[in-house]
């Protein structure tokens, strides 16, 4: 049962205000926020949670490091120049 947490809230670091699990769980982008670990794990286990649900591939994903805003910034752009090509 993957949303059995779903309602239990707490103050995200990122976002500076409380948020349900269910936020942190599925971000925006559908995948788990990348401070998921360390945000819950004093609240549940939430290591095992994510070990139950998600792949070894899909936690390496989320778990990763962000980009760097520059690089980030230039595939923007790339595939704003693909685009308009075509």
């Amino acid at each position: 049962m993957i949303d059995k947490h779903d309602n239990l809230e707490q103050r995200c670091r990122r976002l500076g205000h409380p948020v349900p699990f269910g936020y942190c769980r599925q971000l925006p982008e559908g995948r788990p926020c990348g401070l998921i670990l360390d945000c819950w794990h004093e609240r549940f286990a939430v290591a095992d949670f994510v070990k139950q649900h998600y792949t070894p591939e899909q936690i390496e994903a989320f778990l990763a490091p962000p980009k760097p805003k520059l690089a980030s910034i230039l595939e923007i752009v790339e595939r704003a120049k693909k685009a308009a090509e075509e």
